[in-house]
């Protein structure tokens, strides 16, 4: 009776139009006033307060203010410059530009939806000045933002962890093989489409004294995530103090060695990651009743059961996993769906064989496919927005990085070392 007032309301305010998070909040007050579950009033208001009572989510709004403070002190330009030196005499050589500088960023921003929005703001004009179709430069756009999920530090991973009760600092390292296979295999797709489309190159490459130069400039920016990772792996800091030393190193890079940061817009860039911070946290003290509900009623355990009495293979347990988040991602944005299924896929996928970081990195990367596909593709209404394009006008560009996408799945789903040999080898 719980579960069924529980998700009956859920969809149906789904299905009229309310936002995810407050059908989350209102399922939740159905099942405090319909149903014999027997809870104080003060309850919605203690799980809500308690979702976001956490000291490993103060790390979330310093990573981003982090992000915004290198990319106001110059970061994005020199991260472009020194891939365009490296990636800029091949055929499509910025869609290959665009994907290096967003692994680059995702490892400071943490947020996808941020490192799509400054890329896409910078590269989509450059690459459209210099010839390429409009279309092509905002999918490949999208489709790369999706790294700043999966490579650390990531904000996706911080709420799973949180969520699941995963090591932080575990899936931190877990995601840099396969966020660096993602990353490769969109070069790869970008080139590729370059070469026969015949997209512009430049035409001679840098000379060696003005590349170096380009590293020399860039590499403040580029041993950021280093100087964060390793501060966790080293078991100096935790991962909210890992974020103030991410937060100390961008203000002192970006005023002391870009001087490009103004102490001026420190306000601006601090209100903007308050916007974005209190959307997450809105997200998580929503939930937290709805995932209270299907915890103390057995939801995944009774889950984990039905799927042994349907007596599934391991195998055909995790494609059918995969296959769900893959359908879910397509409907819901991240952030809810992540809240939502985490608890309930993490005991059938560790029931199943799967580690538990390999596990993290499965519903990262299926859900942020998700990202730019249609219909709730985050990332594609952000460069649709800045490009100016409509959804429709890039779909046929962005079938190729879904493809890419889904085989990227596939080999993290099936080599379990990419995402379980590198945090064992750091101790995690």
């Amino acid at each position: 009776m719980t579960i069924s007032v529980l998700i009956i309301a859920f969809l149906v305010t789904l299905l009229i139009g309310v936002p995810v998070v407050w059908s989350l909040g209102l399922s939740a007050i159905a099942v405090l006033y319909l149903t014999d579950l027997s809870l104080p009033s003060a309850w919605l208001s203690q799980q809500l307060f308690r979702g976001a009572d956490s000291l490993i989510l103060a790390s979330v709004p310093l990573f981003l203010f982090a992000g915004s403070l290198m990319n106001e002190g110059g970061l994005m330009r020199r991260i472009m410059v020194l891939a365009e030196d490296i990636f800029g005499c091949m055929h499509g050589g910025l869609g290959l530009v665009n994907v290096a500088t967003a692994m680059v960023y995702g490892g400071v921003s943490g947020s996808a939806t941020a490192d799509t929005g400054a890329v896409a703001s910078i590269l989509v004009p450059a690459m459209e000045e210099r010839g390429y179709p409009k279309a092509f430069a905002a999918a490949v756009t999208a489709a790369s933002g999706t790294l700043g999920i999966i490579i650390p530090p990531s904000v996706i991973l911080i709420l799973y962890g949180v969520i699941t009760n995963t090591s932080i600092g575990g899936l931190f390292v877990a995601g840099f093989i396969p966020g660096t296979v993602i990353g490769v295999a969109f070069m790869i797709t970008a080139y590729l489409s370059g070469r026969f489309r015949g997209f512009p190159k430049l035409d001679k490459r840098p000379k060696a004294k003005d590349f170096f130069a380009h590293l020399l400039d860039a590499l403040p920016a580029l041993i950021m995530p280093i100087v964060v990772i390793g501060s966790m792996v080293g078991g100096i800091a935790t991962a909210t103090e890992a974020a103030a030393v991410a937060v100390v190193y961008s203000f002192i890079v970006g005023i002391l060695v870009y001087r490009e940061l103004s102490l001026k817009a420190l306000p601006k860039l601090a209100f903007e990651t308050v916007v974005v911070t209190g959307a997450i946290m809105i997200i998580l003290a929503a939930a937290t009743p709805f995932s209270w509900i299907l915890t103390i009623e057995q939801v995944p355990t009774m889950t984990v059961d039905l799927v042994k009495t349907m007596s599934l293979s391991p195998e055909m347990t995790i494609v059918c996993l995969v296959l769900l988040l893959l359908f879910v991602g397509l409907w819901m944005d991240l952030g809810p769906a992540l809240i939502i299924l985490a608890p309930i896929i993490k005991p059938l996928g560790l029931t199943a064989g799967l580690g538990s970081f390999q596990l993290g990195m499965i519903v990262t990367v299926a859900l942020g496919i998700g990202l730019f596909t249609p219909p709730v593709g985050t990332n594609i209404f952000v460069v649709c927005n800045v490009a100016r394009l409509s959804i429709s006008s890039i779909m046929k560009e962005l079938v190729p990085y879904w493809l890419t996408g889904i085989l990227c799945l596939v080999i993290i789903t099936v080599f379990p070392s990419l995402t379980e040999w590198l945090p064992r080898v750091m101790g995690f």
